[in-house]
């Protein structure tokens, strides 16, 4: 539990993530303020709609130096540019910045030197979210018993602890880990997972077939997960495969050489190591989800 309530906080791009986090802080009165900067219009009428945020800006401005945190809640493209804009206006060294992007090596060196200078900058990742967009889509419960990820640039012991447990008065567990070993992870759980999904969606429409409905009508449930996925916001995603290039690429060329393997197994009909395959990769599932549920 927090220990006294916060007097402001400002969320940069309250769409989905931002707006859900709006919600839940005021949800559990985290906060007396909670202010929404965005140079979209109709999104910020639509935080306000939802009552995400108290006050609407469409710029940043020193007003933002009145905010104890600010969440930076836009693509991964333009947080390091955010936080470099936002740092003239901060004169209260314990002032928290923090982001809800999925790739953490995304900060400039230049940034982060300058950051622990004036501010105490603390990236985050809360692994939460829908394929939709925009405030209007929002959810006060999107972030219960799931995890947040925080990956703190310098020894910030006061300050993790307070983004700790706001994150965990809204429901989340929270992990913390460097930004390398947080990309690493994502690439494999979430940035992997993505890429595949938005190529399969691809694939199947490419394929020679009279009535392409028929693709939608006698698809199973797991081409209708991939279709889910696969309409997630092709901008967003776009900044994350090039921000965390390096680890996707490795990810990749280790998962084509797997599919590769697989379809020379399937081409030469070797039916005991298509099995053998198949068995272990199950086995290592059950062992996985059987080691999650007794560390939660």
């Amino acid at each position: 539990m927090l220990q006294k309530k916060i007097k402001e906080i400002t969320i940069i791009g309250p769409g989905l993530i931002g707006a859900s986090i709006g919600l839940a802080l005021k949800k559990k009165k985290i906060s007396s303020k909670i202010v929404g900067i965005d140079n979209s219009k109709s999104n910020l009428i639509d935080a306000q709609k939802v009552k995400a945020i108290d006050e609407k800006r469409h710029k940043i401005d020193d007003r933002i130096s009145k905010s104890q945190i600010i969440f930076i809640c836009t693509p991964v493209s333009k947080i390091d540019s955010l936080v470099a804009e936002i740092l003239p206006f901060i004169t209260n060294k314990e002032t928290i910045i923090t982001d809800v992007g999925s790739v953490k090596k995304c900060f400039s060196k230049k940034t982060i030197n300058l950051a622990k200078e004036k501010c105490n900058l603390i990236p985050g990742h809360p692994i939460a979210g829908t394929e939709y967009s925009g405030a209007k889509n929002s959810k006060v419960n999107l972030f219960e018993k799931k995890w947040c990820i925080l990956t703190p640039i310098q020894k910030q012991k006061k300050s993790l602890s307070i983004l700790a447990k706001i994150w965990k008065e809204i429901g989340m567990k929270v992990s913390i880990m460097s930004m390398d070993e947080h990309d690493k992870i994502m690439s494999i759980t979430s940035h992997l997972p993505h890429l595949i999904a938005f190529t399969i969606v691809g694939t199947a429409f490419g394929v020679d077939l009279k009535k392409k409905r028929d693709l939608i009508n006698f698809s199973a449930g797991g081409f209708k997960d991939f279709t889910r996925i696969g309409s997630s916001d092709p901008k967003m995603w776009t900044d994350i495969f090039l921000a965390n290039k390096k680890h996707i690429i490795k990810t990749l060329n280790s998962f084509l050489n797997d599919i590769d393997y697989l379809k020379e197994l399937i081409k030469n009909q070797k039916i005991d190591k298509i099995f053998d395959l198949l068995r272990r990769n199950k086995q290592i599932r059950k062992s996985v989800i059987k080691t999650t549920k007794v560390k939660n």
